[in-house]
């Protein structure tokens, strides 16, 4: 097919998303890439399991081989002072059978109190230390016949034992249970440049060895240690040596320097691979990262100290399995390939990155994705030059006449002469075309009615569910409250009758008391010198403080009694919720009489301080208005006020309230608090029916969606409110002084 031929027939198919011809190439392109991308994915994983089995393999075999050739310095170690540790047992039995006949060797006390193996004013030059051990006995030993036999034969095998073996371990060493060393250090008097207080008894390779730490008598390993005269780290195996009776009476060591195997550890690994060694206990020897820190530290350094998550999830692998072998880190992507350097059982990691296989399976998958791509692009090529001329032609042509009679033009002419399918929809699109004319005037008509009906229908509905909605709250609140105001005013009025009755007989009892004291101070001024028990009697009821305490009881009892008729006149003045009555009223009365009832809700608690109320009231007239309805407002709004500083804590809760008349002869009443205040939202639908933000149980959402209508519907007046959060919240009320309704 001709390259301009193949344009065209993409530029047809490309004419609409939902082409035919379109979709079917784009299917079977989907289902090639498919299984080109299969392909590719099972070839990957394939790969990838073989490479993670072959890398298993080698690499359990890298770590094995490793290990042991790491281990052959440790267990010649071992080797080597087990057989010392058998020739000085033999020499000594040996001595002993022949009664202590062999040649003592000469030592010499020095100032100091030490005795060494050359007198102290000689030169250390004068000593053979190539050739001799040196022997060191601290300060109050006691150097017995048996000591000095067994000093003379450890110092004939070290000397010449560690001269053998000191091409491959820097000392060869005898420490006596009596602080007493015997040292071959080649080339270095050890014994000779000692200081005079040396104690080796308390450093750690002779306590490894001591019976309760080692009950198994085996060559112990130390800790690593730093040497500073030799600038490298350091390790000692130590085998303890008892006689033939179960005595300790000494131990035989070697130092050996770490200096090949850490060297070793960080140089030598596979490609893309690191080594680290580390002992059981978490101590880290060698890490190619953190030989600074551990040179630092004088081989002291956890892991646990460096805080590395990746080197804690390794350590903690390897605990877990104990076994060498091949141990697979799924949570950082890597192979640990373990085993243990004999001797003093150290753990030799390899750490593989499973990057190195992705990377190579993924170059072996590039080749098998980029054929099959090759062989989509082939396929569609020969898929396109057949849908062309037998599916895309055709179908177009169809899209056209669609195209024209959305429209509007049913003019249309199709060839209808095929004899396949697409022949048969022509056909079929003719005759749907002209039932299309005929019933698509008529479908307008019935639609434009349809939905003229169903907008008026909707707006119908939506003005009685609203008020519906609104009717039950009024109901709800009206119940409520008339209810509540027939209780106020019943309770009012029952304490009313006896108060009023305490408090007209309490100005009676105040004449009758100042009578009755008058009398009494009459007979003291005529018979001041009372019988014996008359001033017994006075004395007994102190009748001096009575007379003066009396008046200041039947004073506290009036304040009491007016207090108790404020809060009925309250009381009685707050229960008009249900009078329907326009009339003038003092605004300030009603919010006094509401911060009355509230109170208790005002004082302090034990979890919350009194809230302040600072009254600024202005000069104000009567107001023409339904005052009950209006005290329910106040109320509501103090209510919520008071709810909000209890919900916030604040040193200083204060409630705001102000009154004056503005210029068109409104009065405004302003109600703030100092709370968090809303939000946004919260202030949007702040005066919705049933909707709060208070707790299930603890508000109705019916109190400032009823309290608007009082203000607005009913009095013809404002309720706005003012608050963002974190500022506090204003309420301002503004009605007119005389109602128009």
């Amino acid at each position: 097919m001709p390259i301009n031929s193949i344009q065209r027939f993409f530029d047809e198919i490309t004419r609409g998303n939902s082409s035919l011809t379109r979709k079917t190439l784009l299917n079977m392109a989907l289902r090639v890439a498919c299984v080109v991308l299969i392909s590719a994915l099972v070839s990957y994983f394939h790969v990838m399991s073989n490479l993670e089995l072959q890398t298993k393999a080698q690499l359990e075999k890298y770590i094995i081989e490793r290990g042991k050739r790491e281990s052959n310095i440790f267990i010649l170690a071992q080797d080597d002072l087990t057989l010392l540790k058998e020739q000085l047992l033999q020499s000594l039995q040996q001595t002993k059978s022949e009664g202590n006949k062999k040649e003592l060797l000469k030592f010499y006390r020095w100032n100091d109190g030490t005795i060494r193996s050359l007198p102290q004013n000689q030169p250390t030059s004068k000593f053979d230390a190539n050739k001799y051990a040196t022997t060191y006995i601290g300060r109050n030993v006691k150097l017995t016949t048996q000591l000095k036999q067994r000093l003379f034969i450890v110092n004939q095998l070290i000397s010449s034992f560690g001269l053998a073996w000191s091409n491959r371990f820097i000392n060869t060493y005898y420490l006596a249970s009596e602080n007493a060393i015997v040292i071959y250090w080649k080339g270095i008097p050890w014994s000779l440049r000692a200081k005079s207080n040396l104690y080796l008894l308390n450093e750690e390779f002779f306590r490894v060895s001591i019976p309760e730490n080692n009950p198994s008598r085996r060559t112990a390993w130390t800790g690593v240690y730093a040497d500073l005269g030799l600038n490298n780290s350091m390790v000692t195996a130590i085998t303890p040596v008892d006689d033939e009776n179960g005595k300790f009476i000494g131990v035989l060591g070697h130092d050996i320097t770490l200096t090949d195997l850490i060297k070793n550890t960080i140089n030598e690994h596979l490609p893309g691979t690191y080594n680290l060694i580390f002992r059981d206990d978490g101590h880290l020897i060698a890490h190619p990262e953190f030989m600074d820190k551990i040179q630092n530290s004088e081989g002291q350094l956890t892991i646990d100290e460096l805080n590395n998550s990746h080197l804690s999830q390794i350590f903690k692998l390897v605990k877990q399995n104990q076994d060498t072998g091949i141990i697979e880190n799924n949570q950082d992507q890597e192979y640990l390939a373990v085993t243990k350097i004999q001797g003093p059982d150290w753990y030799l990691v390899t750490v593989y990155p499973k990057s190195l296989l992705s990377g190579f399976a993924f170059d072996t998958v590039k080749f098998t994705f980029f054929t099959g791509l090759i062989a989509l692009v082939v396929e569609i090529y020969l898929l396109a030059s057949v849908l062309h001329s037998s599916v895309a032609v055709p179908l177009n042509q169809l899209i056209d006449i669609t195209h024209q009679i959305a429209t509007g033009d049913f003019d249309i002419d199709i060839d209808a002469n095929r004899q396949d399918e697409i022949g048969q929809l022509t056909a079929a699109f003719n005759i749907m075309a002209i039932q299309i004319r005929t019933s698509f005037s008529d479908l307008e008509q019935i639609n434009s009615e349809l939905e003229q009906r169903i907008e008026e229908r909707t707006i119908e509905l939506q003005n009685v569910l609203r008020d519906l909605q609104q009717t039950q709250g009024q109901m709800l609140q009206s119940e409520k409250m008339s209810a509540l105001g027939q209780m106020v005013a019943g309770i009012a009025h029952e304490i009313n009758n006896p108060v009023s009755f305490i408090h007209g007989n309490l100005s009676h009892i105040e004449q009758y008391t100042c009578d009755l004291l008058q009398l009494i101070q009459v007979y003291q001024e005529y018979y001041p010198q009372p019988p014996l028990g008359l001033q017994q009697t006075l004395e007994a009821i102190d009748f001096e403080f009575l007379s003066q305490d009396i008046y200041e009881t039947i004073k506290s009892m009036k304040v009491g009694t007016n207090r108790i008729r404020d809060i009925v006149k309250s009381l009685r003045s707050f229960s008009r919720l249900d009078e329907a009555e326009c009339k003038k009223v003092d605004i300030h009365e009603g919010i006094d009489d509401t911060l009355l009832i509230l109170q208790h809700r005002l004082s302090q608690t034990s979890t919350q301080p009194a809230i302040t109320i600072v009254k600024e009231y202005g000069q104000l007239p009567l107001v023409e208005c339904y005052a009950g309805q209006l005290n329910q407002v106040f109320m509501n709004l103090l209510s919520n006020a008071i709810d909000a500083l209890n919900e916030v804590t604040t040193t200083t809760p204060t409630i705001w309230i102000s009154t004056h008349i503005t210029n068109n002869n409104w009065v405004q009443i302003s109600i703030a608090d100092n709370g968090i205040g809303m939000t946004d939202e919260t202030r949007a639908r702040l005066f919705d029916p049933f909707f709060t933000t208070k707790e299930p149980g603890k508000g109705t959402g019916l109190g400032l969606s009823i309290s608007y209508q009082i203000v607005v519907e009913t009095h013809h007046g404002q309720l706005i409110c003012d608050s963002s959060y974190g500022t506090g919240t204003k309420f301002i009320i503004k009605i007119p002084v005389k109602n128009n309704s």
